[in-house]
């Protein structure tokens, strides 16, 4: 696959502290959209470096509804596959075993895919597992023999490009919450995504 003619959309999930007050660690210091867009911009960076175009979806402060969302995916790739881009999008959010304020032991990496997702959205999603495992970020919960989880998550089931949604660990696991606020965490996952990427890619 040419590099060059490939086009990723970066999605990051939910709005800042303002706009989406729910999704943020106990003790307030993460919040997802917050992070979340900080880390989109990173990774655009690391794949811009590495040949490899972006687009960030939202790049606004508040919560994009879903609907909107797949919308802008779908354009997007409409318009780019007419010039002859491959197109696909990774969903960046952080899990939370449960919202009730308190401290959970989930912890860990996991992908998400669609139901009746494409086998380049399952391919993709087999490499981020297969890096977390060798980076030994898979956590503590049980993972499919495939490595990928499926759901029909909005974002994945309507969108028209292959895609996964990412849970960059858990919010609500202290030792998760310290290594999601440390620089040496969000490098690491920050490698994850880009060798899942370049991975995928070379392999087209």
């Amino acid at each position: 696959m040419d590099k060059k003619k490939i086009l990723v959309i970066l999605d990051n999930g939910h709005g800042t502290r303002y706009y989406t007050k729910g999704k943020r660690s106990p003790d307030g210091r993460l919040y997802e959209g917050e992070w979340a867009r900080a880390f989109v911009i990173k990774l655009s960076k690391l794949l811009n470096f590495n040949g490899i175009k972006t687009h960030i979806l939202v790049p606004e402060d508040n919560d994009i509804t879903l609907k909107n969302r797949v919308s802008r995916v779908n354009t997007i790739t409409s318009n780019f596959k007419k010039i002859g881009y491959t197109v696909f999008l990774v969903s960046v959010h952080i899990n939370a075993a449960k919202s009730d304020g308190k401290y959970h032991d989930a912890n860990g990496f996991t992908v998400w895919v669609s139901n009746d997702c494409s086998a380049d959205s399952k391919n993709l999603a087999s490499k981020y597992s297969k890096n977390a495992k060798k980076m030994k970020l898979e956590g503590n919960r049980y993972i499919p023999p495939v490595g990928y989880f499926t759901s029909n998550f909005y974002i994945l089931k309507y969108t028209t490009c292959p895609a996964v949604l990412c849970e960059d660990m858990f919010m609500d696991n202290l030792n998760d919450e310290e290594f999601l606020l440390s620089d040496d965490g969000v490098d690491k996952l920050l490698n994850l995504h880009v060798n899942a990427i370049l991975e995928f890619i070379d392999e087209k």
